[in-house]
């Protein structure tokens, strides 16, 4: 009888590790799912990358842009003061 019992615990053994695989295959596959969709985001997630990087490197650009008008406005401003002191210099000299 006691090898029924030994017999039994092996059954019990074996169905354990049965379940115990059917669930890591589960697992498995639903891994697999979730790969293939990340997989398929990629190219979103590198055209999004892409159009990103293309609006910084344009901010940044604008933003030196507009730097460079505001100095050049100053320097336009500063010449046309001097020339404006040079004529009125002009004037009382004759």
């Amino acid at each position: 009888m006691s090898w029924l019992s030994g017999l039994r615990d092996l059954f019990r053994v074996v169905d354990g590790l049965m379940l115990v695989e059917q669930k890591h295959g589960a697992a498995i596959e639903d891994l697999k799912e979730r790969i293939a969709r990340l997989e398929a985001r990629e190219p979103v997630l590198i055209a999004e990358a892409k159009i990103a990087s293309a609006t910084a490197a344009s901010a940044a650009a604008t933003q030196h842009v507009g730097d460079l008008a505001r100095r050049l406005g100053i320097l336009d401003e500063q010449v046309r003061q001097l020339g404006r002191g040079s004529s009125r210099k002009r004037l009382t000299d004759q």
